[in-house]
């Protein structure tokens, strides 16, 4: 039995621009892992698993119309927003992560451009100057382009018209829609979680900040004097400043 189609539903160029976002993240994600590869550097890797609440919160707003926009799921628009607060943290996170494998360091926030003689002056060019590993693509720009564009329309056509025949869609099931918000992006962490197996790495591990997995110690604070103490005040600060609201309001809605 095919159902009417509500009025608040979304055009077919709608749910491609949906589709896109969610399709062009996991290109993305696969295309840094394998630069990872490329580079001999395992931080890029950190990065894919940094967008993966990114691609979280793109499954939050293709749900919320899967299910036509119903007042009773507006949870996920606000879930959609956490996710995309985390996930612009963890990619943070993993960016600096590559920075300090790099031999970045937070020295190099100063806006005064290094001396040209000094020591340090010269290894940060001699570091700029190195060229990449080029390893030539198995796939052309434009089959990646023909794949994006095929996954897009076939996917807006077929939610579109597909989700007509199933009583799912209009039934306003909060536990539905949690299942697709977590089950998708879990299904896609453990695809990478046994890749990164296969490869001979240990899956998932918890982020450092400091060199070789050392972490940020207060020792490390201190050693940029000032601006180092400063830094971590205002981190601190900006942490608490969301979490206290965010917790309360959890706690006594």
């Amino acid at each position: 039995v095919m159902h009417s189609e509500p009025v608040n539903a979304l055009s077919i160029p709608t749910w491609a621009i949906h589709f896109s976002s969610v399709f062009e993240f996991l290109f993305a994600m696969d295309i840094i892992w394998k630069f990872a590869e490329t580079t001999d550097n395992p931080k890029w890797k950190g990065l894919t698993w940094g967008m993966l609440p990114l691609h979280a919160s793109g499954i939050c707003a293709c749900t919320y119309h899967f299910f036509y926009n119903p007042s009773s799921l507006q949870f996920l628009v606000e879930l959609q927003a956490f996710f995309t607060l985390l996930g612009n943290i963890t990619v943070a996170i993993a960016a600096y992560r590559i920075a300090i494998s790099n031999g970045w360091t937070l020295r190099e926030l100063n806006p005064f451009p290094k001396s040209e003689v000094s020591p340090e002056g010269i290894a940060i060019d001699e570091a700029a100057a190195l060229p990449y590993n080029v390893v030539a693509a198995k796939e052309s720009e434009l089959v990646l382009a023909a794949k994006l564009f095929a996954l897009t329309i076939g996917s807006s056509y077929v939610l579109k018209y597909g989700e007509l025949a199933l009583d799912l869609p209009l039934t306003e099931n909060g536990i539905a829609a949690g299942a697709i918000v977590f089950g998708i992006p879990a299904i896609t962490g453990f695809l990478y979680y046994n890749r990164a197996q296969e490869e001979g790495g240990e899956g998932i591990s918890l982020p450092s900040f400091g060199k070789d997995g050392e972490g940020l110690s207060m020792a490390d604070v201190k050693k940029f004097g000032v601006s180092g103490t400063v830094a971590y005040i205002l981190t601190e600060l900006a942490f608490w400043a969301v979490a206290f609201p965010v917790a309360s309001t959890a706690l006594y809605q």
